[in-house]
């Protein structure tokens, strides 16, 4: 596929600074672009510019660019990612179902639909339009699953489980598996059965190997347009806002309640029964143990305003010297006592 970069601009919505008439034919980083490449730049990358030889660069401003023609937008990443699905289109899959898939006779399949082989299909299930589910997924009793969702080879959908529109479900996550719950007496463990659901809003992305546990009672919830990433795991009764994001070997303990455009940067744990408010940010590694405000960014264990933490840190660095100090201190008030008495 050839375009030319006015072709690209009025697509993206656009304004081209430099020559329209440039054709591209592929989408590069910086780094690797060359006069037929397209590619992007935010601060502080922008100043490299001049060094950069692409036939066209991205940029959310008009900035000293050397020989490079600019497209200026709004937004010069999400610009970026549709170029990139321009040039590089996924995996086209025919629509139908597979000889080999397994699907029972009260399910329903919508039009358009793909069923690919070795997919699993319980009783009652309900799979809108437009929906592709790879090879070896297994869908459970009772699950309804909204139009234009892909779900990727081996993932597992537990019976009773709500999934919205236009979802994304990576390899082998696992939805509504039974939550974690038990009572112990005289030292012994005995399950508690965990009959709740887990509901899933529209364009929300669950990555490869997460697990999203069912509630014990209730549903486990995922609000709209949140993105999680792979190896995550979400207990029973969580309910997570809309459009946050949950990074790579997170673990969120049962009940906890997060709000809207949260983040959790990778290997954040966080204990259960709290509250996270809206806009809260998680630095990696985080420790939350206890109900959160909203608006402020947290780092550390137990986390805490990411100010502090880093003032803490500057004074852990300092202990070394800090206690010589304080016992060069020490001896010479022992000194000065032993003085005075006499």
């Amino acid at each position: 596929m050839k375009k030319t970069v006015q072709e690209l601009a009025e697509f993206l919505g656009g304004k081209v600074i430099g020559n329209g008439e440039v054709l591209i034919d592929d989408v590069k980083g910086l780094a690797e672009a060359g006069t037929t490449d397209i590619s992007f730049a935010v601060d502080p990358y922008t100043e490299y510019l001049p060094q950069v030889h692409a036939g066209a660069v991205i940029v959310e401003k008009e900035v000293p660019a050397g020989d490079n023609t600019l497209i200026v937008v709004e937004n010069p990443r999400l610009a970026f990612s549709k170029l990139l699905v321009l040039f590089h289109p996924r995996q086209s899959v025919e629509s139908g179902i597979h000889p080999s898939a397994v699907i029972d006779n009260t399910a329903s399949v919508g039009t358009g639909t793909a069923v690919m082989a070795y997919a699993v299909v319980g009783k009652h299930v309900s799979i809108g339009e437009d929906c592709t589910i790879y090879p070896y997924v297994f869908i459970g009793d009772n699950v309804k699953i909204g139009r234009g969702t892909v779900i990727f080879p081996g993932a597992v959908i537990h019976e009773n489980c709500v999934l919205g529109e236009r979802n994304v479900i990576r390899a082998h996550a696992v939805i509504g598996g039974e939550g974690f719950g038990f009572a112990t007496k005289d030292g012994r463990h005995t399950r508690i059965p965990q009959i709740g659901n887990v509901e899933i809003g529209d364009d929300v992305e669950i990555g490869a190997c997460t697990c999203i546990d069912n509630a014990t009672l209730g549903s486990t919830k995922v609000a709209r347009g949140t993105k999680i990433d792979n190896l995550v795991h979400l207990g029973h009764n969580v309910e997570i806002g809309e459009d946050c994001f949950i990074i790579a070997q997170t673990g969120i303990a049962g009940s906890t309640k997060a709000g809207n455009h949260v983040i959790f940067a990778g290997q954040t744990g966080c204990t259960g029964h709290i509250t996270i408010g809206d806009n809260a940010v998680f630095a990696g590694k985080s420790g939350i143990v206890g109900n959160m405000e909203g608006n402020q960014t947290y780092a550390g264990f137990p986390a805490r305003p990411h100010m502090e933490w880093s003032r803490t840190q500057v004074y852990i660095k300092r202990l070394p010297e800090m206690a010589k100090t304080i016992k060069a201190l020490e001896e010479k008030i022992a000194a000065l006592e032993k003085k005075a008495d006499k």
